[in-house]
């Protein structure tokens, strides 16, 4: 079979499947046959006459864990409609995600089914007009909201983007930090610097965070198992987070078991515990609680020393080890190069904001099942929602009173400054379309909003909120259904 009908521009012979596995030490594709026992299939999904399988695997000839990404074409598959983009073709990762190389979506968004779904997408199709036509304008509504406009030309990317330039953030913000602390500056000038180097270590951790060490508890991050673990665990100990084994079983075995999630035992539900929220109250106290929460030096230590211990007092040994070995190099290196009070100022500050911002992420990613209503895969489904940074573009008429023109589109461009701050720094990742990652756990969740359009031009409702506020308070609306006892009765 051609490589072409295994990208979906070509018809596959009667009963014939063909399996490209991608080579990731010697850069090329290869054609082989896996035996179906080996493979444990995480999701798969129909697009444009083809199939994305990622699999997840042990091989019982060498015996060790490997993870890869499969791209199935299977017999009969229609071709695919669209024109091959130019751009796209020859890329590497142009086989290896379920988007193809054109990603212009046939369905018009009046042809969405649901609603809800049918008004975000008109309201972000309403942001492509004007001088927001623009092609790197709209790249960045895109990234920002996670929605494309319709028929938006949607570029390819590879887990491991993120990898280089979160690393150059770092070093660029400890840089900054050194010359603000060091340097000989001008006060204005130092505080400038200081700051700026905080929010690029803060930017940095929360990248590390997701979709970097998410990705590499999946598998999905280089596509070699011990690589990512390796990447997963060295970012783990810079973040004082639990260690890999922990995180990767917690979170693929029990939040993605769509029994489980938000249910006692559960990640989430056991921070949200943690925090202290209440059940069965108005959305006011739990308002209150968090602005407490957030003002409270306890909290921040509390959160710190909690970091500290899941980092050097859980996981395996060989995971304890490293984690100590890790920082004993960092704070000798800094104390060798007469940095060490600069390293620590430049370190904890962001690590305490981390903390500030890991307990808002947490808040909008899901909500409480209906009281006393059964779980089922529909009831599933709307226990995550996505957040669309973004506000809805307001009726500029030109005809319009000038100033008033003027005052409204000011106030329009500050909100999505403002939500542009929440993307970076809490709504990182995918969360913005995370309903796309646990309806597909196994989907190119690095590519969320190619897999948002697949899954409307299925027919599926995603249900949304617009703003950080809208989804914490709808949050802590579901947890104002709950009984009082909640979190009191599940103790053990």
């Amino acid at each position: 079979m051609s490589r072409a009908a295994s990208t979906g521009h070509g018809r596959t012979n009667s009963h014939q499947l063909a399996i490209w596995e991608a080579n990731s030490s010697g850069g090329h594709w290869c054609c082989k046959p896996i035996a179906p026992s080996f493979v444990f299939l995480l999701s798969k999904e129909t697009h444009l006459g083809a199939q994305t399988i990622f699999a997840q695997a042990r091989d019982p000839c060498k015996g060790n864990a490997w993870a890869r990404c499969l791209f199935i074409a299977w017999a009969g598959a229609p071709a695919d409609k669209g024109q091959v983009n130019p751009q796209h073709e020859g890329h590497p990762m142009a086989d290896l995600f379920s988007n193809n190389a054109t990603h212009d979506f046939a369905t018009a968004t009046l042809s969405i089914r649901d609603p809800h779904t049918r008004s975000d997408q008109l309201k972000r199709d309403a942001m492509n007009t004007g001088i927001l036509r623009h092609p790197a304008i709209q790249r960045l509504l895109t990234w920002q909201t996670g929605l494309p406009h319709t028929n938006q030309d949607l570029p390819l990317h590879h887990p491991l983007e993120s990898l280089v330039p979160t690393s150059v953030a770092i070093v660029l913000g400890f840089t900054c930090c050194y010359e603000a602390l060091q340097g000989e500056w001008a006060w204005w000038f130092r505080c400038l610097l200081l700051v700026i180097g905080w929010s690029h270590i803060l930017l940095s951790l929360r990248y590390f965070r997701l979709p970097l060490r998410h990705a590499a508890a999946h598998g999905f991050l280089s596509g070699n198992a011990q690589v990512d673990y390796w990447i997963g665990q060295t970012i783990c100990a810079l973040l004082l987070a639990a260690p890999m084994s922990g995180y990767s079983r917690s979170h693929v075995s029990v939040h993605h078991q769509w029994k489980r999630l938000m249910t006692p035992a559960e990640p989430t539900w056991e921070e949200i515990k943690a925090y202290g929220f209440l059940t069965g109250v108005p959305n006011e106290v739990n308002w209150g609680h968090l602005r407490s929460l957030l003002l409270s030096p306890r909290y921040y230590y509390s959160a710190f020393a909690s970091g500290a211990q899941d980092a050097f007092c859980k996981g395996t040994i060989g995971e304890r080890l490293f984690n100590s070995t890790f920082w004993c190099v960092i704070l000798m290196a800094a104390l060798l190069a007469h940095v060490l009070g600069v390293f620590l100022v430049a370190y904890v500050i962001p690590r305490l904001a981390y903390d500030a911002v890991q307990c808002l992420r947490v808040l909008i990613e899901h909500t409480f099942d209906e009281q006393g209503q059964p779980r089922t895969l529909v009831s599933y489904k709307h226990l995550t929602s996505a957040i669309i940074l973004a506000e809805p573009l307001p009726e500029l008429s030109t005809e319009a009173n000038q100033i008033e023109y003027r005052i409204r589109l000011f106030k329009w461009c500050f909100a999505m400054l403002t939500h542009y701050m929440v993307r970076c720094y809490i709504a990182t990742g995918d969360t913005c379309n995370h309903p796309t990652h646990h309806l597909r756990p196994g989907a190119s969740f690095i590519n969320h909003p190619a897999e948002r359009m697949k899954l409307l031009n299925e027919g599926h409702a995603i249900h949304s909120n617009w703003g950080l506020v809208a989804a914490i308070d709808a949050f802590f609306s579901s947890l104002s259904k709950q009984p009082a006892d909640l979190f009191t009765r599940n103790q053990k």
